[in-house]
Formats: C-alpha cells, sequence, structure tokens
C-alpha cells in the first residue's frame, strides 16, 4: 500500500470537525502552541488535554488503571516533559534528519520517565501497565516524536516486514529508517493535509497513520473471511 493511500484512506475529506480523530489535533496543537515553559505554569489545563485524547483514543477503557484516578494522574507527566533535558525533541521534527538517530537516547529516556511517572498508581491498582501503547500515545500527543504502538500499528508495522517485540532502542532506530527512506512521500502528505485541515502533522504521526491503516485493513479481512 503507497503512503498517499493509506494516510487518504485514514484522513478522509469527509473527517468533520467533531470526529474523534480531532482529539490528538487538539492535544498535540496545545502541547505544540504552549511548549515546555507554558507546561509549567498551566500544569493542570495541560494534563486535562492529556486525559481527554487518552481517553479517545480509548486509554480509559476498563482494564486501565487510569479509569480509576481524575486528570491529575498526568501531573507528573506533564512535569516531566516539560524538563529542559528533553527540549531537542520539542524543536525537532523526528525523522526528517539523517542525524536524528542522535535523538535515541532522550527518546528512551522520556520512555523511561513515563513508566515511573505512573508506577505509584499502577501498584495500587496491581496493573501490568503503563503499556507500550499508553506511552505511545502519551508521546504522540505532546512532543510528537513516536508513533502509537497499539495492535493495528504494531499489525501493519510487522506485515510490512518490520521486527517489532516490544519499545525500545531498535523500533525507534527502524522507525527513523523508515521516515528517512520515504522523507518525499511524507513531506507531500504533510503539506496536503496542512492545506486541508490547516495544521502541520509531524512525520511521526504520518507513520503511525500509515501503519495503523494497514494494520486495520488487514484485520478487517481476516474478520471477514
Amino acid at each position: 500500500m503507497s503512503i498517499h493511500r493509506a494516510i487518504v484512506a485514514y484522513y478522509g475529506n469527509d473527517l468533520g470537525k467533531h470526529h474523534r480523530y480531532r482529539s490528538w489535533e487538539h492535544c498535540y496543537s496545545y502541547f505544540q502552541r504552549i511548549k515546555p515553559d507554558g507546561l509549567v505554569a498551566n500544569r493542570d489545563q495541560a494534563a486535562l488535554q492529556l486525559a481527554f485524547y487518552l481517553a479517545s483514543w480509548g486509554m480509559y477503557r476498563g482494564s486501565s488503571f487510569l479509569l480509576q484516578y481524575a486528570y491529575t494522574v498526568h501531573r507528573r507527566v506533564i512535569d516531566l516533559v516539560a524538563e529542559p533535558c528533553f527540549d531537542d525533541l520539542w524543536q525537532a521534527n523526528c525523522g526528517e534528519s539523517e542525524t536524528d538517530g542522535q535523538l535515541i537516547p532522550q527518546v528512551s529516556e522520556l520512555i523511561t520517565g513515563i513508566r515511573q511517572a505512573y508506577e505509584p498508581f499502577v501498584a495500587a491498582n496491581r496493573s501490568a501497565q503503563p503499556t507500550d501503547t499508553l506511552i505511545t500515545k502519551i508521546i504522540l500527543g505532546t512532543c510528537g516524536c513516536l508513533p502509537a504502538c497499539d495492535r493495528y500499528f504494531v499489525d501493519g508495522f510487522k506485515s510490512e516486514g518490520f521486527k517489532y517485540s516490544y519499545l525500545n532502542d531498535y523500533f525507534i532506530e527502524r522507525v527513523l529508517g523508515f521516515c528517512q527512506q520515504h522523507l518525499p512521500e511524507l513531506r507531500k502528505e504533510q503539506v496536503r493535509i496542512e492545506q486541508m485541515g490547516g495544521i502541520r502533522y509531524p512525520l511521526m504521526k504520518l507513520v503511525d497513520m500509515y501503519f495503523w491503516q494497514i494494520g486495520y485493513e488487514k484485520g478487517t479481512r481476516t474478520l471477514n473471511k
């Protein structure tokens, strides 16, 4: 499947202004507009933005530890993403530069930090979370430097010949490599979506849409057999 066809299938012309997919746009736009300095001053508002996006994207289902808590459970994550050590992740359009491999240690540190931020709440509920899906959805909705590793994305990623076992440096490296290999096509989709909707999607969101659509269509075909 071409990148263009997959993204058109995901982001159709009939995507209304109240569509669930807009939740990511609202969250990402808020975090990009307010930046780390603003997050410190607007900690609760940022936590609310993140909470609603995550709820809209399936992270508040009954099995999730998040369901047991108010939006304030996200305050530690807001503090984390605002830390100066992650400034490079806010400034980069990850996947755009051949040198973005240098960002992998920072992305890994952010992943570890998010896990640790939720540990007290996870332990209290004897939950196996936070999952890779939750962590990557948070990163995609804030600084936008990773795709969201949910079931359809992972299925699509694997079906295209990429290995995925869990969220690690090798996965980040493979995604960055995919961006470099398909950069002209991804940039065209950036421009097209920006002209349609007025928001410039980061490359990792486009990668997310591409592999998710492949996984979704693969799953649909399996169910219809």
